[in-house]
C-alpha cells in the first residue's frame, strides 16, 4: 500500500491520502496528524451519503470532490464499505487526482482482499521524486538536450501524474528509434507527448509548463 500512497503524493497539491474501511482501521494513511480518524470517518460518511443521493438520481459518480475552507477532498467509493480519500490544497487539480484514483482503483480493491494484518494503518515514507529522464540506447546526448528532457518529463509528471513514466518512455522510444536525441528535434518529442494527453485542460496545462520551448 505504500506504493499507492506514493502515487498520490507525487501529484501537485496532494497533502495525504487514506482508505477508510467501515468498522475497521484505515487500510493505509499518509494524512497529516491534524486530520484525525474522527474527521476521516465524518468525511467518509458524508461523501458516502452524497454518492448514494446522486445514485438515486441516476448519476452514479465514480469520484466526488468537495471544497472545505482549508483544503479540498477527492473521494472514491472503492467497495461498499471502503472509501478512498485524498486530501489536497484548495484549488488543486482535482480532475487529475480523480483520474489517478480511478486508475488505482483495482489495485486498492485488491489490497482490501489481502490478509487482515496487512490492512492496517501504516506510516508512509516520503516518495522518491528522482526523475531519470535519460533516453534509451547508448546515444551521445549533449547537456542542453538532457536539460530539456528533464524539464519536459517533470512537466509531464506534474500534469498527468504517475502515468507520466509510461507515456514518456513510449514517446522517447519512438523518438530515438532511428535518430539520436537532439534539441533540434525536440518538437517531435513534444508532439508525441501532447498526442497522448486526451484531456484538453491537461493538454493546455502541459503546453503552459513547457512554453519556453514552443
Amino acid at each position: 500500500m505504500n506504493t499507492i500512497a506514493q502515487e498520490f503524493s507525487v501529484l501537485p497539491g496532494v497533502i495525504g491520502s487514506c482508505v477508510s474501511v467501515q468498522n475497521k482501521d484505515m487500510l493505509f494513511s499518509s494524512l497529516p496528524d491534524y486530520f484525525s480518524s474522527d474527521m476521516v470517518n465524518d468525511v467518509s460518511n458524508n461523501m458516502g451519503r452524497m454518492m448514494q443521493m446522486a445514485a438515486v438520481k441516476g448519476l452514479e459518480p465514480q469520484t466526488m470532490a468537495i471544497r472545505y475552507d482549508k483544503f479540498d477532498i477527492v473521494a472514491m467509493q472503492v467497495e461498499s464499505n471502503a472509501m478512498l480519500l485524498v486530501l489536497c490544497d484548495v484549488g488543486s487539480n482535482t480532475s487529475l487526482i480523480a483520474t489517478t484514483a480511478s486508475m488505482l482503483a483495482p489495485e486498492i480493491a485488491n489490497a482490501l482482499q489481502q490478509e487482515p494484518e496487512e490492512n492496517s494503518t501504516k506510516s508512509i515514507p516520503p516518495p522518491d521524486k528522482t526523475i531519470n529522464a535519460s533516453p534509451p540506447k547508448e546515444w551521445q546526448v549533449n547537456i542542453q538536450t538532457t536539460q530539456a528532457l528533464e524539464e519536459i518529463k517533470q512537466a509531464l509528471l506534474d500534469t498527468v501524474g504517475p502515468v507520466a513514466d509510461l507515456v514518456y518512455d513510449e514517446c522517447i522510444e519512438r523518438w530515438t528509434v532511428s535518430n539520436p536525441p537532439d534539441i533540434s528535434r525536440i518538437f517531435e518529442l513534444i508532439g508525441c507527448l501532447s498526442g497522448e494527453i486526451d484531456n484538453s485542460e491537461l493538454f493546455e496545462e502541459f503546453k503552459g509548463k513547457i512554453s519556453t520551448m514552443l
